[in-house]
């Protein structure tokens, strides 16, 4: 996730596959819900950044679905080791044979936060509430989870709605309608956008301030650099270690690494390049990440000079993507020539984007329409990304190495907290280039190409009509032969047209201290804390 749709302080400060793969059905199995008493373990998480909302349907944010995947749960939920759909609010599911409906079995027994009762009614308010963001006029809407998953509120008919609406079979029960097989539904549905909040929230509007939800913590509290979660004692699941959870922001990796050693936190997320070393040397634990993120260099669409495919491809020959790979990002970091990770192995059999050549980047910039203009290259400032971990000196290597191929550049900084992902994807916005990234959410290739490139509106900006058809047709085809050949033809496509400059499938790491005798990672980011074992 990239495109981190901004909170704001002052918004902050008031809280103070169909993964169809998938054959018929499957089942969990219940655990109690009676109360029981609250663990007294506490621990303290510091990222990087403060949450851009506490709603995760509407909020692309890696923060925010972190803190909100503790609150909130899932119909479905994804399996730490191999990111497959698991029961979760719902006990077992049946796909339909034309794979355009599920049919949800929940739990009994549930409850959310404010005491109200998990049923088929409160599934329904949820999708009802993501169908009405998606078709609203808010500039977060076309690129909030629902709107890419179920490619709803466009306009575009390139982009025809999949969702055909949500039914109450009975109190425990509820059917999930398309209007076309989606492969990766289930899969798409354990992200934390899809956490189903209670009903009463939704009515007063407050889980953008105050999420309510039926998972192992509620929310207690939150400050301008924290947010406070306590176990929640009538969980149906297993509470774990930890009775009293803090997420604290501290955008500065070297400063996150010193409170991790002072004891202040227990872990912190995105080790910097320059803490591995000491932190090796002080016997502390550092946990990878595979890498499931890209990050890039951002093409504006709407720059004139850049509309020109030699332009764009002179860009991409000027860039050592393989030495900013090696020198600023961890070891275990791909180089990428695409945008989806290598865990699907469906890498392009054809892939045009050119290589380091600086020559070849000069030659191309003489053929091309661009005569010297000044470009403003937009990056971040004060943050660390699961895609981007030391922006700064991304941005200098690679402005460097455009400047020696012969284009003028005009440095942007810009502070995350500034609103930084809504202003470089905003195409009517005058960066020319910019550095941002995306983290994938679930297990799919979707999960990358849809809200990357599948509508008019998507974080790239590049509306390509052949491009976003076959993104939507990808995504329905069954699991198999068939569809990885449509997504290595699509990827050889992209690389084509040169939409954005793929850099790298970054590696990220968590350093944990001595109390900590498992940490439940995952590759998403979404590690869920009462799995999290306390020495």
């Amino acid at each position: 996730m990239a495109a981190e749709n901004r909170f704001g302080r002052r918004t902050f400060l008031a809280a103070a596959g169909l993964g169809l793969a998938l054959t018929g059905c499957a089942t969990g199995t219940s655990r109690p819900s009676a109360s029981v008493s609250a663990p007294s373990g506490t621990f303290v998480l510091a990222h990087a950044a403060r949450p851009a909302g506490l709603d995760p349907s509407r909020r692309n944010s890696q923060e925010t679905s972190r803190v909100s995947a503790q609150i909130l749960e899932g119909l479905v939920t994804a399996d730490r080791s191999t990111g497959e759909p698991a029961p979760g609010l719902a006990e077992s599911w049946t796909v339909s044979d034309d794979r355009r409906s599920v049919t949800f079995s929940l739990r009994r027994g549930v409850v959310f936060h404010d005491g109200s009762a998990l049923d088929a009614a409160a599934v329904k308010a949820n999708f009802d509430k993501w169908q009405a963001q998606a078709e609203s006029d808010e500039s977060w809407a076309p690129r909030c989870a629902f709107a890419t998953t179920f490619r709803h509120g466009h306009t575009n008919p390139q982009v025809g709605t999949a969702y055909a609406g949500t039914e109450v079979k009975d109190e425990h029960t509820v059917v999930l309608r398309l209007t076309r097989p989606y492969t990766p539904l289930l899969t798409a549905l354990t992200q934390p956008a899809f956490g189903i909040a209670s009903p009463r929230s939704i009515t007063d509007g407050s889980g953008e301030r105050h999420p309510v939800g039926t998972g192992p913590f509620r929310f207690d509290s939150a400050t301008e650099t924290a947010v406070k979660l306590v176990a929640h004692e009538r969980y149906w699941g297993e509470l774990g270690d930890v009775g009293t959870l803090e997420m604290r922001v501290i955008p500065d990796a070297d400063v996150r690494c010193a409170a991790l050693l002072s004891g202040e936190v227990d872990a912190y997320d995105l080790v910097g390049l320059d803490a591995f070393g000491p932190l090796a040397r002080k016997g502390v634990q550092v946990l990878y990440r595979d890498p499931y993120s890209v990050s890039y260099l951002g093409l504006n669409p709407s720059a004139t000079i850049l509309r020109d495919v030699n332009v764009r491809r002179a860009v991409a020959a000027a860039i050592d993507r393989s030495a900013i790979a090696k020198n600023l990002f961890p070891n275990g970091t791909n180089v990428a020539d695409q945008f989806v990770p290598a865990r699907f192995n469906v890498d392009g059999d054809d892939l045009a984007i050119p290589g380091y050549d600086p020559q070849h980047a000069k030659d191309l910039l003489r053929a091309s329409t661009y005569k010297g203009q000044k470009l403003p290259f937009y990056y971040p400032r004060s943050t660390s990304r699961m895609y981007l971990q030391e922006p700064e000196r991304v941005y200098a290597q690679i402005s460097a190495q455009l400047t020696r191929a012969g284009f003028a550049i005009t440095p942007v900084p810009v502070d995350w907290e500034d609103g930084y992902a809504d202003i470089v994807t905003d195409p009517s916005k005058d960066h020319a280039f910019s550095l941002l990234g995306w983290s994938g959410s679930f297990r799919d290739p979707d999960s990358f190409m849809a809200p990357l490139l599948g509508n008019p509106d998507s974080q790239m900006g590049f509306a390509d009509n052949g491009i976003m058809t076959a993104v939507n047709r990808a995504a329905a085809m069954e699991t198999g032969d068939a569809r990885n050949a449509a997504y290595k033809a699509l990827n050889d496509r992209v690389s084509d047209v040169v939409p954005a400059v793929p850099l790298c499938h970054p590696v990220s790491a968590v350093a944990v201290n001595s109390r900590v005798a498992s940490f439940p990672l995952t590759s998403t980011g979404f590690e869920r804390f009462n799995e999290l074992q306390l020495a």
